[in-house]
This record gives C-alpha cells, structure tokens and sequence, in this order.
C-alpha cells in the first residue's frame, strides 16, 4: 500500500508510467518484467575464463526497459529492475559487486550498472566496489561492430589497488561479445582480485 501511494504521489508530481503495459503511477509492475525474463537462466563461458549469466534474451520486449533507462533518462527503473534480477540469480560467491564503468564523456549522467548493481546489492547484502574506470575515452560500445569490440585490451580499465584480495562479481546490463566484462575481469585479476563471475540483465546471444 505504502509503495503505491509512493507511485501515485510521483505521478502527479512528475507523470510515470509501466514501460511495458503502460499501467500509470507505475514505475514498473513486477508482474511486467518478470515476463520478459526467460524460462532459465542464460550462461555464458568467455574464453573459457568467465562465466556470464542472465535473465533474459536482448532481442525481446525487454528492450523498452533497456531503452527507458539507458537512452531516456528512466534511472528510477534500473534499481527495482536489479531486485527483481536476485529472484532468477543465485547469490555469487563474492565479497563484492563491481559494475562495469560508466564511459568518459558519457552524456548519460548515471551509471545505468550501477544502478543494477543497488538493486542486487539491496536483495544479496553485498556492497559495491567503485574502483573501476575507464583508463581512456573509448567509443561507445553500442555503436561498434563486433570486430571493432573485439580489440578492447584490460588497459582500457585502471583499478584501484584496494581490490587486491577481493572476491568480485561483475555486473552490467546488457552483454554482447562479452568482450567488456572479460577485459574488465582481467584487469582485475592483474590487480590481484579475484572474479568469480558476472551478472547482466540481458544478453545478445548465447554459446
């Protein structure tokens, strides 16, 4: 009853709507986004190095939750979206949650994986690790072919020396090539860290 009252009250103030039925004064119904979720969790293995798992297939409706928060400033969505990732997700072996960093020079004035990563931290306990960027500008990783991603390197990424030790679990919201997270998790693991696995909201194909 509470959270409704919250939604009603942001709707007035500020009109919201469920992406994906349209139902007003919600920011998203859970009933909604499970749906869009597959029969069973995606995995994916990087070059045999990291294993990538997801709830959900890119080329799906899901999309419009994608496109809501990545390109139409919908950042409320990110964090219920990442609680409800928890119930198709097992809980990793892990001290951390690390998001994939936002670009430099990024128009986008949130980090939509970190925003991800609040939800699943809200449902698994676990803190998030904040030490990761990106070491220099690169172009935007939607844009690129796959050959183009293919030539990312782990020196694209400067992590803090805090990690060192540290069990970390990846975290982003859509995986491609996977080529972002595998370098991500590289420099991590040149800095001393270890990866245990990453978690991403959708997923483009799967091996």
């Amino acid at each position: 009853m509470k959270s409704q009252i919250i939604n009603y009250a942001l709707h007035f103030l500020w009109p919201v709507s469920c992406p994906v039925c349209g139902a007003p004064a919600e920011i998203i119904c859970d009933d909604c986004i499970k749906s869009l979720f597959a029969e069973k969790i995606i995995s994916r293995n990087l070059e045999g190095r990291l294993e990538v798992k997801s709830p959900s297939w890119y080329h799906t409706r899901i999309n419009k939750i994608i496109s809501a928060f990545k390109y139409s400033g919908a950042r409320e969505l990110c964090r219920p979206v990442g609680r409800i990732m928890r119930e198709f997700l097992e809980r990793p072996e892990a001290d951390y949650l690390l998001p994939v960093p936002l670009h430099l020079k990024s128009e986008r004035k949130y980090n939509q994986a970190r925003e991800l990563a609040k939800g699943l931290s809200d449902s698994w306990r676990l803190e998030i690790f904040d030490g990761a960027e990106w070491s220099k500008v690169v172009p935007n990783r939607a844009g690129l072919a796959e050959a183009e991603r293919m030539n990312l390197t782990p020196e694209a990424f400067k992590i803090s020396n805090e990690i060192n030790g540290l069990r970390v679990a990846l975290v982003d919201d859509v995986c491609t090539t996977g080529m972002t997270l595998l370098r991500l998790a590289q420099a991590c693991e040149a800095c001393g860290a270890e990866v245990t696995g990453a978690y991403t909201l959708t997923t483009v194909s799967g091996d």
